[in-house]
């Protein structure tokens, strides 16, 4: 069996958040590379707090931030992730969770990225005033092990305190944040760095084993690192009644990230269920 392309490569993790150990044990047991950790600064391409603004997109914003260590190192090789939390894409009223991780590889030109999508997140925030009973809402935002950020509530976000894990340090830091509040409120929200979020962490975890997966598995036809699912194969007839669906799935395509090689993966579904049938359930 031929080494896979990687073994004992080393590959530079960009993280200013302490995700090396969420991501490398995915890469040791699957690809056998040598990753490490280059502490940058990634606050440059935005942050969850909101001071700096993220202006791409979180695909593109994990890019940059792999080539910054690729830079600094001088690697062909480069790791990064990204995270949104925010108002579920698809599912109203609900909070989601979506991880980013991609894989650069300019030796060979390429780039492997893996998401992970999570409603298991801890996000939460509230305005309030010095000596109001926040005893509900740090139930919610499960303090003190997800750590808090407070701040002056102004529209732009400035000042903020952040990493807070101690109820005396969050009275202090409410008690600075409303003498220079316009109104002597102050916002109080989840800390979503990496090494403040152990519901985040997970996700991270998560999205390394799919990326880690992806990058282990070669591409039958030349061999390049990254083969998996690239499609759908769309089209199902109703069990019921017999109508093709045109947008539902039946089956993977897997690919490749380099050449044009394709071929049917896993089936998903061999006909569509009534509840799914534009006419059985319109």
């Amino acid at each position: 069996m031929t080494a896979h392309p990687y073994l004992e490569k080393k590959v530079v993790l960009t993280s200013k958040h302490e995700k090396l150990k969420l991501i490398k044990p995915a890469f040791d047991a699957l690809v056998g590379c040598e990753l490490f950790e280059e502490n940058l600064d990634t606050d440059q391409l935005g942050t969850f707090s909101g001071e700096i603004e993220r202006v791409a997109s979180p695909r593109e914003t994990a890019l940059q931030k792999a080539r910054l260590g690729m830079k600094e190192t001088g690697l062909l090789l480069g790791l990064a992730s990204e995270g949104s939390i925010g108002p579920d894409p698809v599912i109203p009223f609900m909070n989601s969770n979506i991880e980013h991780l991609v894989f650069v590889d300019d030796e060979n030109g390429i780039v492997i990225s893996e998401i992970y999508r999570s409603f298991d997140i801890t996000a939460a925030t509230i305005t309030a005033a010095p000596g109001q009973d926040l005893t509900s809402f740090l139930g919610t935002a499960d303090f003190p092990r997800h750590a808090l950020i407070v701040r002056p509530n102004t529209r732009v976000k400035s000042d903020c305190i952040k990493g807070i894990t101690d109820p005396d340090h969050l009275i202090a830091a409410i008690e600075v944040s409303s003498k220079i509040s316009p109104n002597g409120f102050v916002v109080i929200e989840s800390d979503l760095r990496a090494m403040h979020s152990p519901s985040r962490r997970k996700n991270i975890e998560e999205v390394a084993k799919l990326l880690a997966l992806r990058v282990s598995h070669l591409c039958p036809e030349c061999d390049i690192p990254g083969w998996g699912q690239v499609d759908y194969k769309k089209g199902l007839n109703c069990s019921e009644c017999g109508m093709n669906n045109l947008t539902a799935i039946s089956q993977e395509i897997l690919g490749c990230v380099k050449c044009d090689h394709r071929q049917p993966g896993k089936v998903i579904a061999e006909s569509l269920e009534p509840a799914q049938c534009n006419f059985c359930n319109p």
